[in-house]
């Protein structure tokens, strides 16, 4: 598998991927309406949106397959609720569930954090959904210590989003 900054021309691939494993991970946590109407089309049309915008502190990444198709993705910048302690925010990571707990999620956010190193952002949060307990182990196995929580809508119910740290990503990075 290979991992790479991602291409406009990406969007279909990065959709489909983040359509997908919405609906296997949401399953039972966001309503099934909601997963039903998520819509390949329009998520291709935001991702496009998404990856012509010129911002180079913020990138996504995508792993592939050797035949060219992508598995997973993960994007950061710099964190968007002004938190003092926390100065860069790892914005989603996506894999398919086939793929999950190969270490293939670690290499995406690896990639994530060494960019952001290179920007000048040496600490990250990520915020998950709290009944998503496979995130919440995956980010706990990265070193990731729970810091607050938040109420947000989706598809028109309440849900519990909570934040994980890491003051020093370094070591996520691959660079201790």
């Amino acid at each position: 598998m290979h991992i790479r900054e991602a291409e406009w021309s990406d969007a279909a691939a990065i959709a489909r991927v983040h359509i997908d494993t919405w609906r296997s991970t949401y399953a039972g946590i966001v309503p099934d309406d909601h997963l039903a109407s998520l819509s390949y089309n329009r998520g291709e049309s935001w991702w496009e949106g998404v990856l012509s915008r010129d911002q180079p502190t913020r990138r996504v990444f995508v792993a592939q397959q050797r035949g060219g198709e992508v598995i997973g993705f993960a994007g950061g910048g710099p964190e968007r609720e002004g938190d003092p302690t926390y100065r860069a925010e790892l914005f989603f990571i996506y894999v398919l569930a086939e793929y999950q707990r190969s270490s293939l999620g670690r290499r995406l956010v690896a990639s994530v954090a060494r960019r952001l190193l290179v920007n000048g952002l040496s600490s990250m949060l990520v915020w998950v959904l709290e009944d998503n307990h496979g995130a919440r182990r995956f980010y706990e196995s990265l070193g990731g210590e729970e810091l607050a929580s938040k109420t947000i809508a989706v598809g028109g119910t309440d849900l519990v989003e909570v934040s994980y740290g890491w003051k020093d990503i370094g070591c996520i990075a691959g660079w201790c």
